[in-house]
This record gives structure tokens, C-alpha cells and sequence, in this order.
């Protein structure tokens, strides 16, 4: 190697040193990486384990919170344990005709005609429908389950929904429902009329129940809205109540029972539940199979 070659060298070894010099320096005196976030902590129900769930005090303190959140007064446990009060309130089928109500000791129920606007083929069509007008005559709260057929269900397929709770009613309010697209030939019976008397919170309870688990005609309850809250999540129980219906072991005021007792984010119905009517049988109720 000559004389310049060298001298290159020595210089580059040198420069590459001086580097590697200060990265170690500057390595050195950086700041550590910044730690990673810490996750938040699990949610309170997320750590409740079932037993927990199904303890008095657990469910006594759901019902407060619950109560608070409806802006409703909370219920006492000891009234919670009580029957909640049933009438099956029509036993024959009736043809409902245009400005001729029919009162039962609850309700007041009647059918009108008046426009309402529905969409057929991506269209908008205003066009007079069959109403049902449901009045709730008392002062309390209550759940209602009225049944209606129609001579053409097809004919009724394309008609509109109004909003309205298809589940539960409160104190002197009314509701309406569609029943058909009017036409003059068309025919509307009422073939049963049933209601439970509830405490507050429990009409709003049972109006998160997917109306088509509990025995509602779609018909006459797709436009179901809860006034608060969302519908519960449609888990396995579903099946239950779906083949205990089949089997005729199981009726509405089966469900409606059950969960005017029971938040159903919290609590699902299981196939032995019954109408309650032993009030030293202990809330929350559970499965002992």
C-alpha cells in the first residue's frame, strides 16, 4: 500500500470512530421510548361474575340504577316479588268496524282511516291505511298483546309503519298502529286482547323485547320502538321461548313476566320460567337446570 492509500485510510478509519463516537453518546443521553398507554380498566359488569349476577343485592342495585336511568321510581324488591296482575280480556273474535270502539277494562280500541305514507317499488305513496287506535283507559302501566287478522294478509304486505311501542302503554296514552292499506272490501277482527298490569319500570323493560320472539304478528309490529333504551340482543333464549311456543308449554305472559322482573342486558329467559305467582320465590330467578 503507498503512502496516499494509507493516509486514506487512517483518515476514514478515524471519521467512522468519531462517529460511531457520538451515536453511542447520543444513545446514551436520549430519553427512553415513552411507555405504553396502560389499557383501561375492565368495565364493572365485565367483572361480575355469575354468581354475583344473580345475588339480591347485585339485582337491587340494577333496579336502582335502571329506575334512575328511565327517570321512573324504582320499584321495591318486596313489590317486585308480587304477581303482576293478568287479564286475557277478549275470548271471542269480533269484526272492529269504523267509529265503533271496543272496550275491554283496560283498553279502548277502535279503527280509523286516515292518509299515511308508505314506499312501494323505491316510490312514495301517500294513500289511506286502516288505523288502530289503542287507548289505554287507566292510570296505570300496563303490557298489551292485541291480536288482529285481516282477510288478505298479502294485500297488506306494502303498507306503512308508524312508530309506536307495540309492547306496553302508559297511564291514559294512546297509540296507533297500521293494520292494512285501505280498501273497502277488506275485514279486521280482533281475535284476542291480553294485559298485564306493571309497575314503571317494568313497561319499560318489556319494551325492549324483540316483539317477533313473544308472539307479535310482524304485521302489526315492525314499526315496535322502545321509548328508551335498545332492544335486546336476540341471544339462545330466543330458541327457548321459540319452541315452548310451538310446544304450547309457553305464553306471552310467560316472557312478559319474566322480563318485566329482569333487565334484559343482564338476564335471559330460560325455558322452565312460569308466570310468577309465589311471591316467596326468590329475584333474580334463574335456571336450575
Amino acid at each position: 500500500m503507498d503512502g496516499k492509500t494509507l493516509s486514506l485510510a487512517v483518515v476514514s478509519a478515524g471519521v467512522f470512530a468519531i462517529g460511531l463516537g457520538v451515536l453511542v453518546l447520543h444513545s446514551a443521553s436520549a430519553p427512553p421510548p415513552t411507555p405504553k398507554r396502560p389499557e383501561p380498566p375492565p368495565s364493572p359488569a365485565s367483572m361480575i361474575n355469575s354468581e354475583q349476577r344473580f345475588s339480591v343485592l347485585y339485582y337491587k342495585a340494577l333496579v336502582e340504577q335502571d329506575a334512575k336511568s328511565y327517570g321512573v321510581p324504582a320499584p321495591a324488591y318486596e313489590d317486585l316479588l308480587q304477581a303482576n296482575p293478568y287479564f286475557d280480556e277478549l275470548h271471542d273474535r269480533q269484526r272492529l268496524r269504523l267509529k265503533a270502539p271496543i272496550e275491554t277494562r283496560h283498553l279502548r280500541v277502535s279503527l280509523e282511516v286516515s292518509k299515511q305514507t308508505t314506499i312501494i317499488e323505491s316510490h312514495s305513496l301517500t294513500t289511506d291505511h286502516f288505523v288502530l287506535r289503542v287507548e289505554n283507559r287507566t292510570p296505570l302501566y300496563l303490557a298489551y298483546r292485541i291480536q288482529t287478522v285481516v282477510s288478505d294478509k298479502q294485500k297488506c304486505a306494502m303498507k306503512a309503519e308508524l312508530p309506536h311501542n307495540a309492547i306496553a302503554i302508559e297511564p291514559g296514552q294512546t297509540m296507533l298502529r297500521t293494520e292494512c292499506i285501505f280498501r273497502k272490501d277488506e275485514a279486521i277482527d280482533i281475535t284476542g286482547i291480553e294485559v298485564i298490569e306493571l309497575p314503571a319500570l317494568s313497561a319499560f323493560y318489556v319494551s325492549r323485547v324483540p316483539p317477533n320472539a313473544v308472539l307479535y304478528d310482524p304485521r302489526t309490529s315492525a314499526g315496535h320502538t322502545p321509548p328508551r333504551g335498545s332492544m335486546c340482543a336476540q341471544t339462545f333464549s330466543w330458541r327457548d321461548i321459540k319452541e315452548g311456543i310451538d310446544r304450547k308449554e309457553l305464553g306471552w305472559r310467560d316472557v312478559m313476566d319474566f322480563y318485566a322482573r329482569h333487565n334484559c342486558t343482564e338476564y335471559s329467559f330460560f325455558a322452565s320460567y312460569r308466570y310468577r305467582g309465589d311471591p316467596t320465590a326468590p329475584l333474580p330467578a334463574r335456571s336450575l337446570d
